[in-house]
């Protein structure tokens, strides 16, 4: 067995045994088809057999239900006879009188038994008397049961014993008869009357109904050779059978009692070891409920597919010995140019030995070959030589004093030219939010540039040449080299659809671009740099607006400085200390967005919120009142810090401290309940729930918020909401079969990709594969 295991470890990583199987398993899935087709026909049938019977058993039940009626009417018929009323009633004469009634009463009754050949007799039962009228006669009733129709389940003692309760129209069990020579053999059901006409009476009206022309009506309506039909009554009694001589056969009982187990009808049973498709019908005989039941064997069946199934054998063992055949010969013609390539790159005098898998083996040859190759295409690939990309990153960001003879030197050093004289720049600014930082991990965020930059690489218009350059820390510049008299409206789109891409995850990254003009030469780039930075700064961050073009008239509004006003800095005040919170933050915004209109610098938008500051602190102070010592602390921080602080990041920072302001101007300090707000989250984490939303909920700010969560709870509000859902999730994925799809939006997430990327920074693996673990 080691030389199989050695085989099914080695040759089957060739190509050629892969193909092999490949053809192999196509024709497995082929019989596969067959079979589920072949299945899928036999339901068929079954389905027409079980229809077809529906409508033959509502046609007997329909036969049977008129026999029984006419039955019934001959009750009216017998009615018009006075002799036979006199004599059912008994009231009739005495003396020769009552003989001639009991005279007519006779031929009445053999009327009766000629309405219908189904009828077996019909006589009258006067107990008191003890005397049998009948069609054939009259007769002593212990010598009529017991000599002329003597009933195998119904003795004398029945007959006379028997009440009806006021019962109309009884309809008994099947019994053999026996007594006289045309009797014996016979199997009858008595169908008992109490009344007639109008009359009741103590006496018995009773008509006995040959079985053997309604065993002759179910045989008739057998759709196949081997099917049972049968009827019985609500108390599981068998009245009649398409088989003869069912009174007494067991088998045929308990397949009766069988299929109608558990108070309903089973969709199998077993009869004589063979396995029968059951099919039933409720309906009702003339006031007496029955169940109308067939038996289907399933060798019937199947006995109609029969040519079906032999066609299907054949074909599978032809399939299967053809696809062996052709698996062969096209794995030969498929393997055979992969052979051919594998023995050139080896060398055909080669000793190195053939390889395993073939695929593997040029895979490896190929890098190997690309690896080799010293430098691509610059073009094609929209990337400077690092050297020169250092070099115009310099250039642009510390205004080296370069002519353009002497600036174009660097790049020539290394085999570098620009095609064209005249330069464009714009530049993009990430600035990742709070939430970013709180949901992905860190290495996902040291390589969210690297694919930043790709993608934007992705979408560069093809018309001129383009670079990118990293000037900062999420501060991209793209480069365009495009001929004189070149309009700029190409990059505004480009720039216009890098920001729209980004605009649905603003929670985690807002994206802004500025854009310079076209100036030629090397001095022109520079100044397209400065125009795009100065671009940069004047996007409001009220006004949704994402990308700014620099234009002429912008020169102008350098010079400008604004700040506040006095009268501006007095209104502040004043609404800070009314606690006016709205027309607070709308005053602050129009401020702030004049101030950024203006091109102030970030000095100056510093110092800006350090007169916001300064303006609270004083309301504070004329209502004898002072911020959390965190939230003050925080506020400090964020003056004195050296980092470079956005338009947007500084607005959001002024807009929260005047909240805490009017806060606590208005009596806002009390306790913040943590509970509750867990509570809150908890129960709406599938919603979209942000600080923002919930702060003006609660009556904080944002930022106070979110730094008391993280000092009660341990975990920022961001952390804790994503926890929340992924452990939802994970119960979702190990406890349902519900899809995916469905999974990340019932709790919470926005889009598929966020919730994978979130889910797999957790756990470290895909909700795919934590369902795999958890199903095993």
């Amino acid at each position: 067995m080691a030389w199989l295991a050695k085989f099914r470890r080695v040759s089957f990583r060739s190509m050629f045994f892969r193909f092999i199987i490949l053809f192999v398993s196509i024709s497995v899935l082929i019989q596969v088809i067959n079979f589920v087709t072949y299945n899928m026909y036999l339901q068929y049938v079954r389905d027409r057999i079980e229809t077809n019977y529906d409508s033959s058993l509502a046609n007997v039940a329909s036969s049977l239900n008129r026999l029984f009626e006419g039955i019934y009417q001959s009750n009216f018929l017998l009615s018009l006879d006075p002799s036979a009323l006199s004599v059912f009633s008994g009231e009739g004469e005495e003396g020769n009188a009552k003989y001639a009634d009991i005279s007519q009463t006779v031929r009445s009754l053999a009327r009766i038994k000629y309405i219908d050949s189904s009828i077996d007799g019909a006589y009258i039962y006067k107990r008191k008397d003890d005397l049998i009228i009948s069609n054939e006669g009259t007769y002593s009733a212990s010598y009529f049961f017991d000599s002329v129709y003597r009933f195998e389940e119904y003795p004398a003692a029945f007959w006379k014993s028997y009440t009806s309760g006021y019962k109309l129209f009884s309809i008994f069990p099947p019994s053999e008869l026996g007594g006289s020579d045309r009797n014996v053999g016979k199997v009858v059901i008595p169908i008992v009357q109490s009344k007639i006409a109008e009359y009741w009476s103590n006496n018995l009206y009773v008509i006995n109904l040959n079985v053997q022309p309604i065993v002759q009506l179910l045989q008739n309506y057998k759709l196949t050779p081997g099917s049972i039909l049968f009827i019985a009554d609500k108390n599981g009694t068998m009245l009649a059978s398409s088989e003869e001589g069912f009174t007494s056969d067991p088998d045929l009982q308990a397949f009766m009692k069988e299929s109608l187990s558990e108070g309903g009808a089973s969709e199998q049973a077993i009869y004589k070891k063979q396995k029968m498709r059951v099919i039933t019908l409720n309906t009702s005989f003339f006031y007496n409920d029955v169940v109308m039941i067939v038996g289907v064997p399933e060798n019937d069946i199947r006995s109609s597919l029969s040519n079906l199934e032999n066609l299907r054998i054949i074909s599978a063992a032809f399939t299967l010995l053809l696809s062996l055949i052709l698996s062969v010969a096209f794995s030969k013609n498929l393997y055979a140019p992969i052979k051919s390539l594998v023995e050139r790159l080896s060398g055909p005098h080669s000793k190195v030995k053939q390889p395993m898998n073939e695929f593997e083996y040029l895979d490896d040859e190929i890098g190997r070959i690309m690896s080799s190759v010293q430098s691509l295409n610059q073009q094609l690939s929209y990337a400077l030589p690092l050297a020169n990309e250092q070099f115009l990153v310099k250039m642009l960001k510390y205004n080296y004093l370069y002519d353009d003879a002497g600036a174009e030197m660097s790049p020539a050093r290394s085999g570098f030219k620009f095609e064209h004289g005249s330069f464009m720049i714009a530049v993009f600014q990430f600035n990742f939010r709070k939430p970013f930082y709180d949901t992905f991990d860190e290495t996902f965020r040291n390589d969210s540039s690297h694919m930043l930059v790709k993608l934007l690489k992705s979408l560069l218009p093809g018309d001129y040449p383009a670079y990118l350059l990293e000037m900062d820390v999420h501060l991209i510049a793209l480069l365009a080299n495009v001929p004189e008299g070149v309009e700029r409206e190409l990059y505004e789109r480009y720039c216009a659809e890098v920001v729209d891409l980004f605009r649905r995850d603003e929670d985690f990254l807002r994206v802004h671009a500025g854009i310079g003009g076209v100036h030629p030469g090397y001095g022109g780039m520079r100044r397209s740099y400065v125009e795009a930075m100065k671009a940069l700064w004047r996007i409001s961050p009220f006004d949704g607006k994402r990308v700014y073009a620099f234009a002429e008239s912008d020169e102008e509004a350098e010079a400008k400085r604004y700040l506040l006003d006095k009268e501006e800095e007095n209104r502040l005040f004043n609404l800070a200390l009314s606690g006016r919170k709205e027309e607070l933050r709308e005053l602050v915004e129009n401020t702030i967005d004049r101030n950024v209109s203006s091109g102030i610098s970030a000095p100056l938008m510093r110092e800006l919120y350090m007169r916001f500051y300064s303006i609270g602190l004083q309301a504070l102070k004329m209502r004898d009142k002072e911020l959390e010592e965190e939230a003050g602390r925080a506020y400090t921080d964020f003056i004195l810090s050296n980092d470079s602080w956005s338009a947007d990041e500084i607005a959001e920072a002024v807009l929260a401290f005047f909240d805490s302001v009017v806060g606590a101007v208005a009596g806002g300090n009390a306790k913040f309940d943590v509970g509750a707000f867990k509570a809150f989250i908890d129960e709406h984490y599938h919603e979209d729930i942000h600080l923002e939303l919930l702060a003006g909920k609660y009556k904080t700010s944002p930022q106070y918020m979110s730094r008391l969560l993280k000092r009660e709870l341990g975990v920022g509000f961001q952390e804790y909401l994503l926890d929340l859902r992924i452990r939802k999730a994970k119960e979702l994925l190990a406890g349902s079969d519900r899809k995916i799809g469905d999974i990340w939006e019932t709790v919470g997430f926005n889009n598929r990709n966020t919730f994978i990327r979130a889910f797999k920074a957790k756990e470290g693996i895909t909700p795919s594969e934590y369902r795999s673990n958890m199903g095993k």
